[in-house]
């Protein structure tokens, strides 16, 4: 479905990359979850695949399709996009919010206007509710959800999502972040998520691509970085999560009472 091949990015002509050289594939109906400290280049690979940054070396398929020879405007059109802070308009009303794609393409109100009940349905909203109201009316959480929802509307069969549960609440966070997964498993989406949350990365992904300072280090799924990872850093990398385990673990043990 989507092919990174040899992709690099450099901002200062080669003297520094964000990312170098790095190659991946994401599978038909796949959650891939590119994962990394802050400013190890996952965001910018990410962009990368719908030509919101213009790689400097090598090329990327999405579909089997060069992105570089696909007009950018028309491949960010099939391709939904979610990120932190949703970035809704806050002039429009969260139908039309979520029809702004639909609209641009030209679909029939009537059609728009199913689409947008559908979809709030399908994110848990209730378009009597809902679709009337502005985004400032709106809790964190039902941001998001009209978020996703806006990037479902055009029917997308990949997703591209940076860091989108990263705002919320922890009690709204886990729910969401379950909804989601149940979706993309539902509707069989391709989707390509950034996060530096390992156990976000652990929970949600089929499989977690580790990036550190623009290289990718390894590749498996959350089983295989967990019990066999393939390189040094993917191993500390890990150890925060299994050390919180173990944590939570010895305090019920005890009963809870004290570290």
């Amino acid at each position: 479905m989507i092919q990174i091949q040899q992709a690099s990015k450099t901002y200062d002509r080669g003297r520094s990359f964000a990312v170098q050289g790095v190659d991946l594939e994401v599978g038909a109906g796949e959650l891939l979850v590119l994962l990394g400290d802050s400013g190890c280049g996952k965001t910018t690979l990410l962009k990368m695949i719908n030509r919101l940054v213009e790689p400097s070396r090598g090329r990327i398929l999405v579909e089997d399709r060069d992105v570089s020879r696909v007009n950018p405007v028309a491949l960010r059109r099939g391709i939904g996009y979610v990120f932190q802070g949703v970035g809704l308009f806050p002039h429009m009303t969260v139908a039309e919010n979520v029809a702004v794609v639909p609209r641009l393409l030209n679909w029939e109100p009537a059609a728009c206007r199913d689409r947008v009940d559908e979809l709030l349905h399908l994110t848990g909203l209730s378009p009597r509710t809902h679709r009337d109201r502005k985004p400032d009316e709106l809790s964190g959480g039902q941001r998001q959800r009209v978020g996703l929802a806006r990037a479902l509307a055009a029917r997308p069969r990949i997703m591209l999502m940076d860091e989108p549960f990263g705002a919320l609440d922890p009690i709204t966070r886990d729910g969401l972040q379950r909804e989601f997964k149940r979706l993309q498993q539902t509707l069989n989406l391709t989707v390509v998520m950034v996060t530096h949350d390992m156990t976000e990365a652990l929970l949600l992904a089929d499989r977690i691509a580790v990036m550190k300072q623009g290289v990718l280090m390894g590749t498996g799924t959350p089983r295989q970085i967990l019990r066999n990872p393939s390189h040094p850093y993917i191993a500390a990398l890990m150890e925060t999560p299994r050390r919180q385990a173990d944590q939570v673990e010895s305090m019920l043990r005890s009963g809870g009472e004290g570290q």
